[in-house]
């Protein structure tokens, strides 16, 4: 089966054509698209949300997604797992909710289409993990909706551990009501191919997102991100923090958007992009984007890319460490605050270890 993309990621303002930036056009072959096994939904507070094997989203209006319309038809019409998750009103989950997939030779596709509704004044936190078997042509594609009531809070973790030959999209739309909360925790760790894109409307007086992501480029990889918080309300907020690493000969792309709409007085938006580079192979592009309708707004961007401090790294090496367990240290460390939000000990070591085996294999280390 053939997965043509033309139109993904795309910019809200294109820029100059000759840059390569405003949109992402993907042609890969993927196998065939068959039914996925159950997978259960585990963690404590389970019996507090009403859980549906299928989503039927009708007349409920859902958000556009980071990576667009043309993928999420893709992904809706071939969808082989369903979800809704909702949680009713005044329902504070406190501990977290687990959804974990495993791609393998009998199944080595998932495209899934998940529904997250948190009611007015709700709470949830859910993890999700993506693994797979090596050496085999893997495909994911997520749908997502996440919809925040009034005072809501939606809590999302994903750790994508995909090998190699695998190839990830993560299409995510977002919306806020008044006082409400979405915070996206990403961990791109593994894939030959990640794309991901969320978009979010702080429609609610007071909403707020948040985007947290890691990353890691080695061999041949290629990452693209797009990034959209839509400030609709008054005195909203976002803030996206990517933090990456890249090596040998691989390619990653940013874009990240904060668009003030008019009626957003009283808003924030930052967006922040730092990236470590260790090859001089390495093709790392970065278009941080502040739109702006409205006055009484404040929008702060910055990227930024290098190697590793010197400093650090002879420091580090002064206290009897190689150059190699140094390099390994800095970075362990650069990913910890997002790595240290899993709410899972088991997982986060897990994590870990997946972080060092691939750090195992860069030579430029």
């Amino acid at each position: 089966m053939i997965l043509e993309l033309k139109e993904a990621n795309q910019l809200p303002v294109k820029t100059f054509r000759w840059l390569g930036v405003n949109e992402l056009k993907l042609i890969k072959e993927i196998p065939e698209i068959k039914p996925f096994p159950p997978v259960e939904l585990t963690g404590k507070g389970v019996r507090d949300a009403v859980i549906g094997l299928k989503h039927n989203p009708s007349g409920i209006e859902l958000p556009q997604t980071g990576m667009g319309e043309e993928t999420s038809a893709f992904l809706h019409r071939y969808r082989n797992r369903e979800w809704a998750i909702t949680v009713p009103k005044g329902k504070k989950i406190a501990e977290p909710l687990f959804l974990s997939y495993r791609l393998d030779q009998e199944n080595p596709v998932l495209a899934e289409e998940l529904l997250i509704q948190a009611e007015q004044d709700s709470e949830l936190t859910l993890v999700i993990t993506y693994e797979g078997e090596a050496g085999l042509p893997l495909f994911h594609g997520g749908l997502i909706y996440l919809l925040a009531g009034k005072n809501a809070v939606i809590n999302l973790i994903q750790i994508q551990l995909l090998p190699g030959e695998g190839i990830h999209l993560n299409n995510i739309g977002g919306a806020c009501r008044e006082g409400a909360s979405i915070k996206i925790t990403q961990c791109e760790l593994g894939g030959g191919h990640a794309v991901s894109g969320i978009m979010t409307a702080l429609r609610g007086e007071n909403s707020e997102m948040t985007v947290d992501t890691i990353y890691l480029g080695d061999g041949e990889r290629f990452l693209d991100l797009n990034y959209v918080a839509n400030h609709y309300g008054k005195n909203t907020k976002s803030n996206m923090r990517v933090n990456g690493a890249l090596f040998d000969n691989s390619r990653k792309i940013f874009r990240g958007t904060i668009d003030f709409k008019k009626g957003a007085s009283g808003s924030e938006g930052a967006e922040g992009e730092y990236t470590l580079l260790f090859d001089k192979n390495i093709k790392n592009i970065s278009v941080p984007l502040i739109l702006c309708g409205e006055e009484n707004v404040s929008g702060k961007h910055a990227a930024n890319s290098g190697r590793i401090d010197e400093n650090q790294l002879f420091y580090l090496m002064s206290r009897g460490l190689s150059e190699g367990e140094a390099k390994k240290l800095i970075l362990e460390a650069w990913f910890h605050p997002v790595l240290d939000t899993i709410p899972s000990e088991t997982l986060r070591e897990q994590v870990f270890g997946y972080v060092k085996e691939r750090l195992n294999h860069v030579k430029s280390i």
